[in-house]
């Protein structure tokens, strides 16, 4: 029992799994679904993989163009939005039969386990030291940790010589507003490229609210903190011009995003280390879209990673109008999350509200009073089970108090430069979850599970389904400009600096 009914050909029977022939009508082809549903649905005793069989079937024989597709070839028609649907959550997305697996053991059975002979052995015992001793417990030291500790002496390899150019770089000499402490100096490349070492040409690099917080703060980013004078900027997509000694998984024209902050890349040159970098296909994705692959992944990890999402499920965010909401929105509309979008107050709010309804939110709301009672006066009566911030302060009590019984808040962001704050009633009474998640962590400790996924965001940015807003200035001649356009909150658009000039040779 759940294997789909095959046909002659050795393909699905899509007809077969409704209990239907082929010439069905859309009218029979719709009561059978209904029928099914009712009877085999896995919370009512039913086959998870039968529900699933009928629900593929229903899928591509209420559409007219696909199931004229399989009526004439035989074959299935996926789109898109199809493949990206099945590929979400590891396949489960599109219905949650498989709770099974994901329930956690609970404490009797725990204590349970733990009474057992087998539990009380020596090698458990071990097991459960070298747990306890966390990640220091099971580290390995491979000749690359060794290298990153002590280094290569000098004199065992020859340094790749560089051009001599004096390559354009935004440096911050003290915190304080970004329009007053930044400033485009030229400055020489180093004579050479170390073991390690590689020379980027900086193809295009954002100003995010991180890199304006991290020249504020005069070097702040998290745990760690540069000193200055420094080279401002965190993210952004380069060529690979020259490699040095030591290099092994780069060559030159390879293209690479920073893994980690602190990189600099407001600059139109910049040697960095191999390890700190990410390579990505060239023919990936446009490069201005490679540019801001750090919001493109934390759209799409808020979603997957928290609130047990199912379609139809809604889901509140305030920023909605920043390059991570966009994002976020437009991937509810794909996998039919109902997406209440929360701004600021919007100088042109019925524009922006008309804008980001194309984008896929079901409601657009201002950022001001009770977002609980203006969704019930809009009869919006399905409560959000998950709430995204990106805010802080005020606004996070406002998404708070807006989700359903049991929901779930993810802090990502703090633009209002305040921290959260939550009534003794959010905790008690609705039982909400606050969760932090931060994207460049993610992207640490799930290096594996990368190139998958920028696949997966890839077909949907170069299908036209998934993309971000941006506005480019010339980073050597227009970084006043362009920072006067990022600070205004009401811009709607990602700010790129992209490099054209990487600077001027010299003697």
């Amino acid at each position: 029992m759940g294997a789909p009914p095959m046909t002659d050909e050795g393909v699905p029977d899509l007809y077969a799994a409704l209990g239907l022939v082929r010439g069905a009508s859309d009218t029979d082809i719709r009561r059978a679904y209904r029928n099914l549903v009712s009877k085999i649905h896995p919370d009512k005793g039913g086959d998870a993989d039968t529900f699933r069989a009928v629900q593929q079937a229903y899928e591509v024989l209420s559409d007219a163009t696909k199931r004229h597709e399989y009526d004439t070839t035989g074959t299935v028609v996926r789109s898109v939005e199809d493949e990206f649907m099945d590929s979400f959550a590891g396949g489960s997305f599109r219905d949650r039969v498989r709770r099974g697996e994901m329930e956690k053991v609970n404490l009797s059975d725990q204590i349970s386990v733990r009474q057992e002979k087998k539990a009380q052995s020596h090698s458990s015992g071990f097991e459960a030291w070298m747990r306890s001793r966390g990640n220091a417990g099971v580290k390995v030291y491979t000749s690359e940790d060794v290298i990153d500790q002590f280094g290569v002496v000098k004199d065992s390899y020859d340094a790749v010589p560089l051009p001599k150019i004096r390559a354009h770089t935004v440096r911050c000499k003290r915190s304080g507003v970004p329009s007053e402490v930044l400033a485009v100096e030229a400055e020489a490349l180093p004579q050479g490229l170390e073991w390690g070492e590689v020379l980027l040409s900086i193809r295009y690099a954002p100003v995010n609210p991180a890199d304006l917080y991290t020249v504020q703060t005069g070097g702040t980013y998290g745990e760690s903190r540069l000193e200055p004078p420094f080279v401002a900027g965190h993210d952004g997509v380069a060529v690979v011009v020259k490699v040095g000694p030591g290099v092994k998984g780069l060559a030159e024209n390879d293209w690479v995003v920073p893994l980690g902050p602190g990189l600099g890349t407001w600059r139109s040159l910049a040697v960095a280390k191999e390890k700190d970098l990410l390579k990505i296909p060239t023919d990936l994705m446009p490069p201005e879209q490679c540019a801001m692959l750090r919001e493109m992944l934390a759209a799409y990890r808020l979603l997957e990673d928290h609130g047990n999402l199912k379609p139809g499920d809604a889901v509140i965010l305030n920023a909605a109008n920043s390059t991570v909401g966009q994002l976020v929105l437009q991937l509810c509309s794909l996998l039919r999350l109902r997406a209440i979008a929360v701004i600021s107050g919007h100088k042109d709010f019925e524009r922006t509200s008309e804008w980001l309804k194309g984008l896929g939110a079901a409601e657009v709301l201002q950022d001001s009073g009770s977002l609980k009672f203006e969704l019930e006066s809009l009869k919006f009566f399905a409560k959000p089970k998950l709430a995204l911030d990106a805010v802080g302060g005020a606004s996070a009590t406002r998404l708070a108090d807006a989700l359903g019984e049991g929901g779930q808040l993810v802090v990502y962001g703090a633009m209002g430069g305040r921290a959260p704050h939550f009534t003794w009633q959010q905790w008690v009474f609705q039982g909400v979850q606050v969760k932090g998640f931060n994207v460049r962590r993610w992207v640490r400790d799930n290096k594996k599970k990368l190139p998958a996924l920028l696949e997966s965001m890839a077909k949907l940015v170069n299908a036209g389904k998934l993309r971000a807003e941006f506005t480019e200035y010339e980073l050597h001649s227009e970084l006043g400009e362009a920072l006067e356009h990022a600070s205004d909150r009401g811009r709607n658009t990602k700010i790129l600096l992209k490099v054209t000039d990487v600077g001027e040779q010299y003697e």
